[in-house]
Parts: C-alpha cells; structure tokens; sequence
C-alpha cells in the first residue's frame, strides 16, 4: 500500500541522499516510540508500506543503515 507524506516530510527527504534511483530506504520513528524500518520512499513523496499507519503519527525520518 503506497501512502503519500506530508509536504513537511518531503522536505526533510530532499534534504537527504538517495539510496536507490530516485528512491530512499528510510526508517520512520512514530511519536509512540515505534520504528518502522527500511520503508522504500518514491520520489520523496510516496512511501511502500505493508500496513497503513497515520503518517501524523511520524516523529523522525532517518536512512536506512544495514
């Protein structure tokens, strides 16, 4: 399921470098503390999620490390 980010967020990921063509692999920190890991991000705008959550509920964007 493909879910679209806040223009805030977008921001922020252009700030950042690719990780991919015209993609990122990022981690999402939930403001509950939560990590979502190694998200694929189209574009800055776009993210590739298997389950939808609140993109409200983001509280930092950080590449991906391995």
């Amino acid at each position: 399921m493909r879910l679209k980010l806040s223009k805030s967020w977008q921001k922020r990921l252009a700030q950042l470098p690719e990780t991919g063509m015209g993609s990122q692999h990022v981690d999402f920190v939930l403001k509950s503390g939560a990590v979502i890991a190694d998200v694929p991000v189209f574009n800055g705008e776009e993210c590739e999620v298997k389950q939808p959550f609140d993109t409200e509920e983001i509280a930092d964007v950080r590449l991906h490390q391995e």
